[in-house]
């Protein structure tokens, strides 16, 4: 298309069949303060997976212990993997969205205009019939009048003299 705009070339369909009894819907608020993962995992699950069984049974760490960290890792390898096609597409989502949009308001802009010139020089009864188009097009127009009109209403009124008299200098 050109150097801004692409088509989107990643996966359409995303499925996590195979990780979905693993997934979690908490209610809002419920993870905040959870534990993430910290810089130098890889380094200490390393160091885990040799030293537990060693010495797991010194600590009075139960081997299942060991078998739990390696399966929630492999879950979040899963997870991660998935997520990480979702975030692309729903970025490319939002961007298509905000891109169609766009485009879809320009067309009206466009026919807006035949409008304005329609009704000024040619036949202004075409208005009636596209009244709810020429006021949804006008919509920001009318807003940003209105704050103008808004804001120089609260303006105090400058009407000072500049004054004739020498300054001295360190003023």
């Amino acid at each position: 298309m050109n150097d801004k705009i692409a088509p989107y070339m990643g996966p359409s369909i995303i499925d996590v069949t195979s990780i979905r009894p693993k997934l979690v819907d908490a209610a809002n608020g419920t993870l905040s303060g959870a534990r993430r993962q910290k810089p130098g995992f890889p380094e200490m699950f390393d160091e885990l997976s040799k030293a537990l069984p060693q010495y797991g049974e010194t600590l009075g760490v139960h081997p299942s212990m060991l078998q739990n960290i390696v399966d929630k890792t492999a879950t979040l390898d899963e997870i991660r993997a998935l997520k990480k096609d979702v975030l692309k597409l729903a970025e490319v989502l939002e961007e298509s969205e905000i891109y169609y949009e766009d485009a879809r308001e320009s067309d009206i802009s466009r026919i807006g205009g035949f409008l304005d010139a329609t009704i000024q020089h040619g036949d202004p009864s075409v208005q009636a019939a596209f009244n709810k188009t020429l006021a949804y097009r006008a919509q920001y127009a009318k807003k940003a009048a209105e704050t103008r009109r808004k804001n120089k209403q609260a303006r105090p009124e400058t009407n000072a003299e500049p004054s004739t008299e020498p300054r001295s200098p360190g003023v």
